[in-house]
């Protein structure tokens, strides 16, 4: 083998256009392309109605002509065309300064969201169709025709600027930040929904000892999804005497060498042969698919509330964003995953699921950062959450949230002594006891006194505070 053909075993593959263009279609492009081929149609149809207009019978034709005159609808659709190519390029323009306002406060997601929502889909997709449909009807018009693809043309262009001032308001409440995070909440929950056949057929810990075989990528980017088919297909010959335990969940970046999974069990040709085919049940793809991977929404909502906090702006949106946190965290505690039997049966696969880490690290991480702008109420807030997702965590999940709050918990003495981080700090010490940890328990409890003495008061903020119900109203809103 030459030097160059070495080399090129390390050049990144080219990226799969026909993911791309998938990955491109179901986000955004299919509701506005299925509408222009909608328009198309109508144009053709209106187009045969027309030519076959000079056999109609004479009193009808006239009585059209007059309430219609055939140079009163041409001039009108020069001007519809003109006009809804206008409106449409104004409308871009407000709306990607508008986007881009609100993308500095909540971050970038409001991007993907606003490609995302059907509404905006219709919308664009109707006034495309509306112009195509303009200009075709144009192109084919004659003089002797009725003109009932013109008229068609003045009533889709009039719905058009109806339209325009419900989408006006429409999208631009898209653009509340509490309309955005209520957004990814949904989101998230609904790819959870979709990635429990994976979650119920597969295991948590490995069950087969022996020597693995490492199955490396060579493809660089995200995890998009892993099909349980496939495996399925795949694992069907060895039964359950060959494992694979993923090393990676969806949603995570991939590089050039990675530990993708791990083979254990069986003979060796048996190891190898699932080696070689295991790659074809995960998807890799350079853009995060946000139908199947609720870890991509936690993040989102743990970067807005990130964002937020450490900018010194408007706390609502941090505090909207933990209480998407919690109520995520709770429906996905309460739903639990099904039995493997509702989805054809176990697998003998491993595959760990971390999503209450991963809330659990974004509300981590709000607790740190609320040091840099002083926002007690986060803080607090993210405090009283934490509280209450700790008791319903596994085992596993439980202790290193516990170890993350050790680390993290000296950075709430920077904090005022308010009532709201009295309230938070109480919660969790009374969570720690709930859980039998009692040191940590007596960490927070010591906590209060040295936020009461740093902040120049006197009596104990958490004594106070266990004299009365500590369970009252959550200090964040949506709208």
């Amino acid at each position: 083998m030459s030097e160059i053909s070495r080399l090129q075993r390390y050049v990144p593959a080219r990226q799969d256009l026909r993911v791309r263009l998938r990955l491109s279609v179901t986000e955004f492009l299919l509701t506005p392309l299925l509408m222009v081929l909608g328009a198309v149609a109508l144009a053709l149809g209106s187009v045969l109605v027309d030519m076959s207009s000079p056999d109609w019978p004479p009193d009808v034709r006239n009585l059209f002509l007059r309430l219609f005159p055939h140079e009163n609808l041409l001039g009108m659709l020069r001007v519809i065309a003109t006009g809804l190519v206008t409106v449409t390029t104004l409308t871009i323009s407000a709306l990607l300064v508008a986007i881009s306002h609100t993308a500095t406060t909540v971050a970038p997601v409001v991007f993907d969201q606003f490609l995302r929502r059907r509404a905006n889909q219709a919308y664009f997709g109707y006034v495309a169709g509306c112009a195509t449909y303009t200009y075709l009807v144009m192109a084919v018009s004659r003089p002797r025709w009725a003109g009932v693809g013109a008229l068609l043309a003045v009533v889709l262009a009039a719905g058009a600027l109806v339209l325009l001032v419900f989408m006006a308001y429409v999208m631009i409440d898209q653009m509340r930040p509490t309309s955005v995070v209520r957004s990814i909440q949904d989101l998230a929950f609904t790819a959870r929904l979709r990635q429990l056949p994976l979650l119920a057929r597969s295991r948590t810990r490995p069950v087969v000892d022996g020597d693995s075989l490492p199955v490396t990528t060579r493809a660089t980017g995200y995890v998009v999804d892993i099909s349980t088919a496939r495996l399925e297909r795949l694992l069907a010959p060895t039964g359950d005497a060959v494992e694979v335990a993923f090393q990676v969940r969806i949603g995570d970046l991939l590089a050039y060498g990675d530990t993708v999974a791990r083979i254990r069990g069986g003979d060796e040709e048996s190891r190898r042969r699932v080696a070689d085919d295991v790659l074809d049940c995960v998807t890799i793809d350079r853009v995060r698919n946000a139908d199947v991977d609720p870890d991509h929404a936690i993040e989102q909502l743990g970067n807005i509330a990130w964002a937020a906090t450490s900018t010194r702006q408007n706390p609502d949106v941090a505090l909207a964003s933990v209480g998407a946190l919690r109520d995520l965290s709770a429906r996905c505690a309460a739903a639990g995953v099904p039995e493997a039997e509702a989805y054809g049966g176990p697998l003998p696969v491993v595959y760990d699921d971390a999503l209450q880490r991963r809330i659990v690290a974004a509300l981590v991480d709000l607790v740190v950062v609320s040091t840099s702008s002083r926002q007690h109420q986060t803080c607090a807030v993210a405090l009283s959450t934490l509280a209450e997702i700790l008791p319903q965590l596994p085992d596993r999940d439980r202790d290193l949230a516990v170890k993350s709050l050790q680390r993290a918990l000296p950075a709430t003495l920077s904090h005022v002594a308010s009532v709201e981080m009295g309230r938070g700090l109480a919660r969790l010490r009374a969570a720690f006891d709930t859980i039998g940890r009692e040191d940590m328990a007596d960490q927070v409890r010591d906590m209060g006194p040295r936020l009461v003495r740093e902040s120049g008061l006197e009596d104990d903020l958490i004594d106070h505070l266990d004299d009365n119900d500590i369970t009252g109203p959550r200090p964040f809103r949506f709208r």
